[in-house]
């Protein structure tokens, strides 16, 4: 049986974000990416800064309209949460942290495995949620994409 709409947006977002190093795209060279999340204090440094993107909520509506004379009747958005790490010897992790926000909402936002996914229309950074510091030498954020897609009801999302 073939993967869902659902996974297959996963497995782009994962190898998006798995490509993120530095050069002269990226800032950071992201060290680790799983859909398993660990808390932070269980990763080892040396796979710092660590990525855990999930895909959590989803709504669904009827859509009917269809221009293209596709057979899709479903419209999708898909909630993706990224959760990262940062680890830093001298406790500034400021400019660590500007740098991964951007890169991940890049690699997002220019997915080019998602494009692939003809059913994908849109996709929206909608949140970014920090620790505002409150951890010596690590820092944590996360950040909400939306993602919204098209699907027939017969197949599922």
């Amino acid at each position: 049986m073939a993967n869902s709409v659902r996974q297959n947006i996963m497995v782009a977002v994962v190898s998006s974000l798995t490509n993120i190093a530095s050069g002269s795209t990226y800032a950071t060279d992201v060290k680790f990416v799983s859909e398993n999340i660990k808390h932070w204090a269980e990763v080892d440094n040396s796979k710092f800064p660590a990525v855990f993107p999930i895909d959590t909520d989803e709504t669904k509506e009827s859509f009917t309209f269809r221009p293209d004379g596709t057979a899709y009747d479903m419209k999708s958005t898909l909630t993706i949460l990224v959760t990262s790490y940062l680890y830093s010897r001298t406790g500034v992790t400021s400019t660590e942290r500007g740098n991964l926000l951007r890169d991940i909402e890049k690699a997002m936002m220019n997915a080019t495995a998602m494009t692939t996914i003809a059913n994908v229309i849109d996709i929206r950074p909608m949140r970014v949620t920090t620790d505002q510091g409150t951890l010596d030498n690590y820092s944590i954020h996360d950040q909400e994409f939306a993602i919204d897609y098209l699907y027939n009801h017969a197949d599922g999302g």
